[in-house]
């Protein structure tokens, strides 16, 4: 496979990808890596005429694939590729995906990627690095608009892997409604003070709080991490082994478990993200700790009973200060793709600020990747939710980029923690759950 290409050309500049009815040829390389048959791929009106191509995605079910979705048809007439999605949940869409990278399959063109699993498919050489193809059209893609946070999730050895496509932090989300009728007149600011309004909004068929109980490393432990991380839970030690059922983790796991056991909905230990948001958008629970861009949704009169009603505020301190997520969801391409330069063509359009601002406008989300997007009047004035905007990216400022440890062993260490946590909510039982996760997590750092 050779590395050079007898021609390159640029791909369409992103505004003109949005805003032209041109129909333009996608053909040449990027001169990075693919393989010589992609060489001559080609759309109609081209000079080889060749058939059209024909891209298979792979994405994750969220209200920013579905806005995207509706754009597709614009995408197709101006470029003359053809797209396919398949959607799927999350965590279907992460195994489904993994096979087919570990098979260097060429299934898909694009798949939609948890950052987290960067340095681990990137080590394994299962995804095409898209350097080459960023210096190539850096005018019109505009990297430096990314948020830098979001962009280096998608960085490793030196090397981009991925566009950022949605992104996200955590914060607290209150029902104003309820606070008022129990006389309590601000949000909590520390774990402490969270428990005890908890406690006192759970009466007369409402509940307290709703948090992410069921298990995975994108589940429970998502929302989870950032108690761990509040009571200076350490994820490894100074000789870079797991530390996770220390004084810290037991103190944090107890203050997560016992919300959920006491004053979280019934089947609250099974949540997902998007029950814990249904539950907030019909008005059953007063507090939910969850991803910022819940707000599009709970604002929503189609879908919320609480419109208006809702409080946005920083995620409570514990003692060792807040700890705010940070998560992105990244467009990458496979090695196994037979159409690494289309790919790109629409991985750009797609992460282009043109299409984001679309999406955020047209459709609901609240989870843009780029600055331009967030500095839109346009933006600011439709998701203008009373202390949303600043709430948003100052959690997202704050954010440590190892809110989760970003290491190869983490969707094992991940995934088995998601169990102790799930194995704590339904015994009661904090210290056997991490020390039983401890054991079987220390043999994957040998």
């Amino acid at each position: 496979m050779s590395e050079k290409r007898k021609k390159k050309r640029m791909l369409l500049p992103i505004g003109l990808m949005v805003l032209s009815m041109l129909v333009t040829a996608c053909s040449g390389s990027s001169g990075g890596g693919a393989d010589n048959k992609n060489a001559g791929e080609s759309t109609p009106g081209s000079a080889s005429g060749k058939e059209t191509i024909t891209l298979t995605a792979a994405m994750q079910q969220h209200t920013a694939v579905d806005a995207l979705k509706e754009m597709l048809p614009e995408f197709e007439k101006q470029t003359g590729i053809k797209v396919q999605f398949d959607i799927l949940p999350q965590e279907e869409l992460h195994s489904k995906t993994e096979l087919a990278l570990a098979s260097n399959s060429d299934q898909y063109d694009i798949i939609m990627m948890d950052m987290m699993f960067t340095t681990q498919y990137a080590q394994a050489d299962w995804l095409h690095p898209l350097d080459d193809l960023i210096a190539a059209n850096e005018a019109s893609l505009q990297p430096d608009d990314f948020m830098e946070g979001f962009l280096s999730a998608f960085q490793t050895g030196g090397k981009t892997y991925g566009l950022p496509f949605y992104g996200e932090s955590t914060m607290l989300m209150y029902n104003k409604e309820m606070f008022a009728e129990a006389g309590i007149s601000e949000p909590p600011k520390t774990m402490e003070e969270l428990i005890e309004t908890a406690k006192k909004l759970t009466k007369d068929g409402q509940y307290g709080i709703a948090l992410r109980g069921a298990r995975g490393e994108g589940m429970n432990i998502y929302i989870w991490a950032g108690f761990f991380n509040a009571y200076g839970g350490k994820w490894l030690d100074e000789n870079g082994k797991p530390q996770i059922n220390s004084e810290e983790a037991i103190q944090a796991t107890q203050v997560y478990v016992d919300l959920i056991r006491n004053y979280g909905p019934p089947g609250g230990a099974n949540f997902t993200w998007d029950q814990v948001q249904l539950a907030m958008q019909q008005g059953t629970v007063a507090m939910a700790i969850d991803a910022t861009n819940f707000a599009a949704r709970l604002e929503n009169p189609e879908l919320s009973t609480v419109v208006g009603k809702v409080g946005y505020a920083p995620v409570p301190s514990g003692p060792y200060g807040s700890s705010p997520s940070v998560f992105t969801a990244g467009l990458v391409i496979p090695k196994g793709s037979k159409h690494k330069e289309a790919a790109f063509e629409f991985i750009a359009w797609a992460t282009g600020k043109e299409s984001q601002l679309r999406t955020a406008l047209e459709g609901m989300r609240a989870d843009a990747t780029r600055k331009s997007v967030w500095d839109d009047p346009s933006y600011r004035e439709k998701y203008n939710y009373e202390g949303w905007i600043d709430v948003t990216i100052e959690a997202m400022d704050s954010a440590d980029p190892d809110y989760r440890p970003r290491i190869k062993e983490w969707k094992r260490m991940g995934d088995r923690l998601g169990i102790a946590v799930s194995e704590a909510l339904a015994t009661g039982d904090v210290k056997k759950a991490l020390d039983s996760a401890q054991n079987e997590i220390e043999p994957y750092f040998n």
